[in-house]
């Protein structure tokens, strides 16, 4: 079994992942260097997205991607609205989450369907460096603000989106999900 992408906005909640299986992806130091590498930026994104339903809300603050020579990180914070304890979980890596940057061909949200539906979302750039600590329990009503940061370089001139999880609420772990930010953005 595999994770849940869960995007409400995007139409993609309840969608199984099969296996999370890793995508050829144009990242530098990340399996592939097709491609310019994005230079040292910073990119003020200031995204306020839902990764929840209406009711139970998982809001998710993306405030900023800096990349550097061989290293990236993401600044954000987000909060538990579901009425339920979420688990930051990566099954069958204990301590680790699948925080990270998801290179697409496009910035069409179809393509965010149609790879949740064919079980290839898995960020290949992925977070080995959270301050301030990885989360690992979030209680109905908490959060977490800071950021996460990982090696290798990015891609230039493709879309890039965040992913977030993944997250486990009680039961199942096949329940557990992915957020995918709805917007993507492109370094220079």
């Amino acid at each position: 079994m595999g994770a849940q992408v869960r995007a409400r906005a995007l139409g993609l909640a309840n969608l199984k992942l099969a296996g999370l299986a890793a995508v050829a992806l144009f990242l530098g130091g990340c399996g592939g260097s097709e491609g310019r590498v994005a230079g040292p930026q910073v990119v003020q994104l200031g995204w306020h997205e839902n990764c929840g339903t209406r009711a139970d809300r998982l809001p998710i603050a993306t405030r900023r991607l800096v990349v550097g020579k061989g290293r990236w990180r993401v600044d954000l914070s987000f909060r538990n609205e579901m009425g339920v304890p979420l688990s930051v979980v990566r099954a069958h890596h204990p301590g680790q989450t699948l925080f990270g940057l998801e290179v697409f061909r496009t910035t069409s949200l179809q393509e965010v369907r149609n790879r949740a539906a064919a079980g290839s979302i898995h960020p290949q750039a992925l977070a080995d460096r959270f301050s301030p600590s990885r989360p690992t329990l979030i209680p109905p009503g908490r959060g977490w603000s800071g950021s996460f940061s990982g090696r290798g370089g990015l891609p230039a001139d493709v879309p890039i989106r965040v992913v977030l999880g993944a997250f486990l609420p009680p039961g199942p772990i096949t329940d557990r999900f992915l957020c995918i930010s709805e917007k993507a953005v492109r370094l220079r």
